[in-house]
Protein backbone atom coordinates (compact mmCIF):
# COMPACT_ATOMS: atom_id res chain seq x y z
CA UNK A 1 0.00 0.00 0.00
CA UNK A 2 1.27 3.49 -0.81
CA UNK A 3 1.79 6.30 1.67
CA UNK A 4 -1.00 8.87 2.04
CA UNK A 5 -1.02 11.91 -0.23
CA UNK A 6 -0.91 15.21 1.65
CA UNK A 7 -3.42 17.79 0.42
CA UNK A 8 -2.93 21.43 1.35
CA UNK A 9 -5.59 24.14 1.38
CA UNK A 10 -5.33 26.36 -1.72
CA UNK A 11 -3.43 29.66 -1.30
CA UNK A 12 -6.29 31.68 -2.84
CA UNK A 13 -8.76 31.06 0.03
CA UNK A 14 -9.77 34.20 1.99
CA UNK A 15 -7.53 33.63 5.02
CA UNK A 16 -7.85 33.46 7.93
CA UNK A 17 -10.59 30.84 7.67
CA UNK A 18 -12.40 28.90 10.38
CA UNK A 19 -13.11 25.23 9.71
CA UNK A 20 -16.87 24.86 10.29
CA UNK A 21 -17.36 21.20 9.29
CA UNK A 22 -15.63 18.14 7.86
CA UNK A 23 -17.88 16.75 5.13
CA UNK A 24 -16.33 13.29 5.39
CA UNK A 25 -14.94 11.31 8.32
CA UNK A 26 -11.64 9.48 8.61
CA UNK A 27 -11.55 6.07 6.85
CA UNK A 28 -14.31 7.14 4.45
CA UNK A 29 -13.85 6.93 0.69
CA UNK A 30 -13.91 10.16 -1.24
CA UNK A 31 -14.33 10.77 -4.97
CA UNK A 32 -12.55 13.45 -6.95
CA UNK A 33 -14.64 16.63 -6.77
CA UNK A 34 -16.39 15.60 -3.53
CA UNK A 35 -16.72 18.17 -0.77
CA UNK A 36 -14.11 17.79 1.96
CA UNK A 37 -14.86 20.66 4.30
CA UNK A 38 -16.76 23.89 4.87
CA UNK A 39 -15.27 27.08 6.27
CA UNK A 40 -16.23 30.61 7.25
CA UNK A 41 -14.35 33.88 6.87
CA UNK A 42 -14.74 37.60 7.49
CA UNK A 43 -15.55 39.71 4.43
CA UNK A 44 -15.03 43.46 4.66
CA UNK A 45 -17.41 45.31 2.29
CA UNK A 46 -16.06 48.72 1.23
CA UNK A 47 -18.97 50.73 2.64
CA UNK A 48 -19.78 48.70 5.78
CA UNK A 49 -18.54 49.39 9.30
CA UNK A 50 -18.68 45.73 10.36
CA UNK A 51 -17.29 42.65 8.57
CA UNK A 52 -19.74 40.11 7.13
CA UNK A 53 -19.41 36.41 7.92
CA UNK A 54 -19.30 34.40 4.68
CA UNK A 55 -18.93 30.72 3.95
CA UNK A 56 -17.08 28.54 1.46
CA UNK A 57 -16.25 24.92 0.70
CA UNK A 58 -13.20 22.96 -0.43
CA UNK A 59 -13.42 19.89 -2.69
CA UNK A 60 -11.07 16.96 -3.21
CA UNK A 61 -8.70 16.99 -6.17
CA UNK A 62 -8.08 13.22 -5.85
CA UNK A 63 -9.96 10.03 -5.02
CA UNK A 64 -9.09 7.67 -2.20
CA UNK A 65 -9.59 6.88 1.47
CA UNK A 66 -9.24 9.54 4.14
CA UNK A 67 -6.51 8.60 6.58
CA UNK A 68 -6.77 11.64 8.84
CA UNK A 69 -7.48 15.35 9.05
CA UNK A 70 -4.76 17.92 9.65
CA UNK A 71 -7.15 20.58 11.03
CA UNK A 72 -9.95 20.21 13.54
CA UNK A 73 -13.50 21.57 13.25
CA UNK A 74 -13.58 25.00 14.89
CA UNK A 75 -9.90 25.66 14.21
CA UNK A 76 -8.84 28.95 12.61
CA UNK A 77 -6.24 28.54 9.84
CA UNK A 78 -3.94 31.32 8.64
CA UNK A 79 -2.44 31.48 5.15
CA UNK A 80 0.98 30.59 6.59
CA UNK A 81 -0.36 27.56 8.47
CA UNK A 82 -2.26 26.40 5.37
CA UNK A 83 1.00 26.46 3.41
CA UNK A 84 3.00 24.64 6.09
CA UNK A 85 0.58 21.93 7.28
CA UNK A 86 -1.48 19.46 5.20
CA UNK A 87 -5.24 19.84 5.64
CA UNK A 88 -5.92 16.16 4.98
CA UNK A 89 -4.13 12.88 4.24
CA UNK A 90 -5.74 10.66 1.57
CA UNK A 91 -4.52 7.23 0.47
CA UNK A 92 -5.09 6.87 -3.26
CA UNK A 93 -5.82 3.45 -4.77
CA UNK A 94 -3.23 4.35 -7.45
CA UNK A 95 -1.09 7.48 -7.75
CA UNK A 96 -1.09 7.12 -11.57
CA UNK A 97 2.65 7.71 -11.69
CA UNK A 98 3.10 6.28 -15.19
CA UNK A 99 0.76 7.50 -17.93
CA UNK A 100 0.68 6.94 -21.66
CA UNK A 101 -1.85 8.23 -24.15
CA UNK A 102 -4.18 9.46 -21.41
CA UNK A 103 -4.25 6.12 -19.56
CA UNK A 104 -2.57 5.10 -16.32
CA UNK A 105 -0.11 2.30 -17.13
CA UNK A 106 -0.43 0.92 -13.60
CA UNK A 107 -4.22 0.61 -13.17
CA UNK A 108 -5.63 1.38 -16.63
CA UNK A 109 -7.75 4.38 -15.54
CA UNK A 110 -8.64 6.99 -18.17
CA UNK A 111 -6.78 10.10 -16.97
CA UNK A 112 -8.49 12.47 -19.44
CA UNK A 113 -11.57 12.80 -17.19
Amino acid sequence: MSSPTELFLPPELPYPIKITAHAVESSASVARGARLLSYSFAHFPPDASEPERRFGTWDSSIEGTIERWGFKTGETVSARRAKEAPAIYITEPCKHGVQLGGLCCLCGKDMTE
